[in-house]
């Protein structure tokens, strides 16, 4: 697999990249201090800045649709919990909660 480079306050992390896993249960995984509580695209503390790699990351889900603001998504924000990664390629996320 590829590499993931995760960004939170407490630092930077690289891991290998995980194929259909959503970036939050493979930071909880990792030991990687990524904020959540619902894991269901509910409560948003997963929010996260997709900084490079959009392209192989699935679309965007209804329940990111919901939470987000078109302006955000446009910006690049996402969920943790809704994102997955469909395609091998180097990715870079930013935990970015509200």
């Amino acid at each position: 697999m590829d590499q993931l480079i995760l960004h939170t306050r407490q630092g930077r992390y690289e891991t290998e990249a995980t194929i259909g896993e959503p970036i939050v249960q493979l930071a909880k995984k990792q030991k990687i201090p990524w904020g959540h509580a619902c894991e269901r695209g509910i409560c948003a503390q997963c929010r996260t800045k997709v900084l490079a790699g959009a392209e192989f990351l699935n679309d965007i889900t209804d329940a990111e649709k919901l939470r987000l603001r078109k302006a955000e998504r446009q910006e690049g924000f996402r969920l943790g919990c809704q994102i997955r990664i469909h395609s091998p390629g180097k990715v870079e996320l930013a935990h970015k909660p509200y």
